[in-house]
């Protein structure tokens, strides 16, 4: 009887933690690596970078601008610094573009390099064909369709991925409408269709969302995180801004893994204020292997005068926190070059600045290899 009641007691214990829990599966603990490796970076001669959100293949450099009056994309040569062309020009015309989103990742089609972007105000999903572009000096892009929008307050999805002949994946973050109980979950939806794109599945790392009217941090911010795509498709990583926790979404089975590094505070934190507290995760990149994330783990405070993350924490896609590096120049994003594996960053501080982190050697059980 006495074994009865203590089991039933630790079951009590369990059910009531993970009810208590925000998250959609139980947080594994992870532990954090001992070793630093400290790694330098190689500044990249360029008149032609113009915000943080670029993309890189081999040479070629594709750097946006939002608030341009002229064009949204400028694409040029790293190894010359020099500029190939102006794309997408800004307006309202029917060949131009209020805004467009940012070129996330690229692909290989056939011979050419091709990337994905959308015009939310024409809810149009467009596939850009940037050798074409660069060789005719025009805009040669292909209509994939228009997308559906996962929710009736007219938001749209803040990044979106082509994964397979007419399987996307797009993706919003939390809200609290104003005047509303409802509130949205920050959400990975499948969305499928030809001519018209729409959400099929949705998939989010947690279960309900926290308000706080005492919170510096809006609560709409609260579980919002750095993520990225597995280049198979298959896989999602995310590292969460005020949490020191990744979570992994398996895009095959819909299921969501969550570890977080012992030490870290948990969602509690949201109940506070929220003053001073640390910043953890900013950006994120990945190959079908590795996983590398910017860290910070500095008070909100203190950013103004860092103006940047000077950590970079490599997982792998089981959990595993493998290695921690210190940079040796503060950045802000990270963007991987999928045709050699370079991992680029920019930089906060500096006007318009794109680093190169430089690949050190690192002895394993003898033998020497390169880790980023």
């Amino acid at each position: 009887m006495k074994k009865i009641i203590i089991g039933s007691i630790i079951i009590l214990l369990l059910t009531s933690c993970v009810r208590e829990s925000v998250f959609t599966t139980p947080v594994i603990t992870i532990s954090e690596p001992d070793e630093v490796i400290e790694l330098s970076v190689e500044r990249i001669q360029t008149d032609h970078m113009y915000s943080e959100f670029f993309a890189v293949y081999d040479t070629i450099l594709i750097s946006a601008r939002p608030n341009d009056t002229d064009y949204n994309f400028y694409v040029s040569s790293i190894k010359n610094n020099k500029l190939l062309g102006s794309y997408m020009r800004h307006g309202q015309g029917p060949k131009e573009y209020i805004g467009l989103n940012p070129i996330y990742r690229i692909d290989v089609k056939g011979e050419d390099l091709t990337a994905l972007t959308y015009a939310p105000h024409k809810r149009q999903l467009i596939e850009w064909n940037i050798t074409q572009s660069i060789k005719t000096g025009k805009d040669s892009l292909l209509l994939l369709g228009d997308y559906a929008e996962p929710n009736e307050y007219d938001l749209t999805y803040a990044r979106m991925y082509k994964i397979g002949k007419s399987r996307y994946l797009g993706y919003t973050t939390g809200f609290f409408p104003y005047g509303s109980p409802r509130m949205l979950l920050p959400t990975y939806w499948i969305l499928d269709g030809q001519d018209t794109i729409a959400p099929v599945n949705g998939i989010s790392v947690v279960k309900d969302m926290i308000y706080n009217e005492e919170s510096v941090v809006s609560a709409s911010d609260f579980f919002s995180s750095a993520w990225e795509l597995r280049p198979d498709n298959s896989k999602v990583f995310s590292a969460m801004t005020w949490l020191k926790q990744v979570n992994i979404i398996d895009l095959n089975d819909n299921s969501v893994r969550s570890y977080r590094v012992d030490g870290s505070p948990d969602e509690r934190i949201f109940k506070t204020n929220m003053e001073g507290v640390v910043l953890q995760y900013c950006s994120v990149v990945c190959d079908n292997d590795h996983i590398y994330a910017l860290y910070s783990g500095e008070h909100t405070s203190a950013f103004k005068d860092n103006m940047g993350y000077r950590w970079i924490h490599e997982f792998d896609w089981n959990g595993n926190f493998i290695r921690k590096y210190h940079l040796s120049v503060p950045l802000f994003f990270l963007y991987m070059d999928p045709a050699t594996g370079t991992v680029y960053g920019y930089n906060y501080d500096d006007d318009n600045v794109i680093y190169k982190i430089i690949q050190p050697s690192y002895s394993d059980k003898g033998d020497a290899k390169d880790i980023l």
